[in-house]
């Protein structure tokens, strides 16, 4: 396993399009798009067909095999024209693997109740979108709900297993075994900076030049002093401590990057130095006034009243969020980039201990993962009726059109082969494949922790974090701040948490 580490800012959150849909109400996390072609003109899809020719090759269907079709769960609003892209695609599918999709459709806010209703009842379905944040993983491998999958991959799952980073495999493991394929996007972690390029202009923030978050400084001052409408910078980004540790356990454990060992470290030692920043950024004027009071901040967001914002880098995304704000914003990586022990974990897809016919639904996931023909028309439906082409590799969306999966991309297999969008820049898959491939990786790459014997601890430590809740910012004295909060954490049970995560690792690495 690679053990190479670079002191980086790590964050934890899933990579979101942030580009306008194509005109149907999506939930966050998902909106709609449209797009995908019946008829193959352009040199892009030339290539395209050329590539699901050599795939078909490798599994050509057999002209007596009955027909399978494979059932797919999916966490995306319906689609109105759902049953006539299936009728399109399907006949692709079948010539191509023998197999037929049914695509069906949960809401993200009902999906993991209905996913774990239908696999606790034993109904039969073949793949489904597991995460750790959504229908969790490690709760479905612990409930037995889902197949083991090393075999079936080695056998139908050659095309995907060569299109990915070695090291991405380990996250759908447990214990060793497979039991899920992590689909492909943004993984890195990285600190960004993100600018209004209106307010760099004005000041004359050379962005080029910033290699460190204290950089920033004389450009926020100048922010507090000058323009008193204008809040300096958003510090609600869910990005972890900003400093130099990887959570293993969010606010309770946590090791240093850098450390070969993997130490532990607990919370009230990670978390520190970020507590202090915050509240030297409140006390300089960086940080709104009511940033401990207000709990919706959107409507500020979206008025672009932030000058400064902190996020997670990735590439393309300063176009993206330019785009969704309509206004020009620069995105400024600090620092390095890391690939965290779970970096993958927050989209992936599994196939269902129920399944009938598990040999169809990998070959299928093989294919939808590596055909870019097959992964197009399943995103965007079909051309001249949900899109139109504007380039080789790029599309604009018929409004309303009926069809819109685009935005979805991310959750249905490898998001590098995706046609882009209006607000995409183009380039963005193969640089964000690069950065993936290039950032340091954790020394417990493919470690994930098991709540399950501390669940009552970290319920306690949760209560802690949200009682002490963005109070770093407005005390006068954040020293005693630290230490009642470091106080009731310990209280809480961070130790027990501590000794069970060092249990759990130190089998894991014993068995590497």
């Amino acid at each position: 396993m690679k053990k190479r580490v670079l002191a980086a800012l790590l964050a934890g959150m899933m990579s979101l399009s942030l580009v306008a849909g194509c005109g149907s109400t999506q939930e966050t996390g998902g909106e709609a798009s449209s797009s995908a072609g019946t008829e193959a003109g352009s040199a892009a899809e030339a290539v395209s067909e050329e590539a699901s020719a050599e795939t078909a090759e490798s599994a050509p269907a057999a002209e007596n095999e009955e027909t399978v079709t494979v059932k797919w769960l999916v966490p995306a609003d319906s689609q109105k024209d759902l049953d006539m892209v299936m009728e399109d695609l399907n006949k692709k599918l079948v010539e191509k693997i023998n197999v037929k999709l049914e695509l069906e459709t949960i809401l993200q806010s009902e999906y993991a109740d209905k996913v774990q209703l239908a696999s606790s009842s034993g109904e039969d379905f073949d793949l489904m979108f597991t995460s750790n944040w959504l229908n969790p993983f490690t709760s479905n491998v612990s409930r037995g709900a889902l197949l083991p999958i090393d075999d079936l991959l080695n056998e139908y799952g050659q095309d995907i297993i060569a299109s990915m980073p070695d090291w991405l495999l380990d996250v759908g493991k447990v214990d060793g075994v497979l039991y899920a394929v992590p689909n492909q996007q943004i993984i890195a972690t990285q600190l960004a900076v993100n600018v209004q390029k209106e307010y760099a202009d004005k000041y004359g923030l050379d962005v080029t030049s910033l290699s460190d978050i204290s950089e920033l400084y004389p450009f926020l001052d100048q922010i507090v002093a000058n323009e008193p409408d204008m809040f300096p910078i958003d510090n609600r980004q869910a990005v972890d401590t900003k400093t130099k540790y990887e959570a293993i356990v969010t606010d309770a454990v946590y090791i240093e990057i850098g450390d070969e060992s993997a130490t532990l470290v607990p919370a009230t030692v990670a978390q520190e130095g970020q507590w202090r920043q915050d509240n030297e950024w409140y006390q300089k004027g960086y940080i709104r006034k009511d940033e401990a009071t207000i709990t919706d901040n959107s409507a500020d967001v979206k008025a672009n009243r932030y000058v400064c914002s902190i996020s997670t880098y990735k590439p393309g995304g300063a176009a993206e969020y330019s785009a969704t704000q309509g206004k020009e914003w620069l995105m400024i990586p600090i620092e390095g980039s890391y690939i965290t022990a779970t970096g993958g974990i927050e989209t992936m897809t599994a196939i269902n201990v129920n399944s009938k016919n598990p040999e169809a639904a990998m070959k299928l996931l093989n294919l939808v993962y590596t055909d870019k023909e097959i992964f197009n028309e399943l995103l965007f439906g079909l051309e001249g009726v949900h899109y139109n082409k504007t380039g080789d590799d790029s599309i604009e969306l018929v409004e309303d059109s009926g069809y819109c999966l685009g935005t979805q991309a991310w959750k249905l297999g490898n998001q590098f082969n995706a046609w882009y969008m209006p607000g995409q820049e183009e380039g963005t898959w193969e640089a964000t494949d690069e950065l993936n491939r290039s950032s340091e990786i954790s020394p417990i790459r493919g470690f994930t922790f098991n709540p399950e014997n501390v669940q009552a601890e970290i319920a306690q430590i949760n209560a802690v974090v949200a009682e002490f809740k963005n109070g770093q910012y407005t005390t006068d004295d954040i020293d005693q701040y630290i230490a009642d909060r470091n106080a009731k954490l310990e209280e809480a049970g961070l130790q027990t948490v501590m000794d069970e995560c060092q249990r759990q690792l130190d089998e894991w690495k014993a068995a590497q």
